[in-house]
């Protein structure tokens, strides 16, 4: 289960980081998901990734936004 997904940091830059990596610079500690998740989303194809050869990266800012589009509910009532 998601709790929430730190926010990017004002001096990131997008950079390519493995499973453990994104895992680091996007959930808390205390919140984190396993690796099999991680692993689940991209067989999903939920979250994008980078196949390097037999290496798979992850950009941290594509995913984030990913997820955030893939798991934020929106209203269904609309605005006047």
């Amino acid at each position: 289960m998601i709790t929430e997904i730190k926010p990017p940091s004002p001096d990131s830059t997008s950079k390519l980081v493995d499973a453990h990596g994104l895992l680091e610079a996007l959930f808390d500690a205390s919140s984190r998901p396993s690796l099999r998740y991680i692993r689940k989303m991209q067989a999903q194809r939920r979250i994008p990734y980078i196949k390097l050869g037999h290496l798979v990266r992850f950009d941290v800012d594509e995913v984030r936004e990913a997820l955030r589009d893939d798991w934020t509910i929106r209203s269904r009532r609309k605005t006047r």
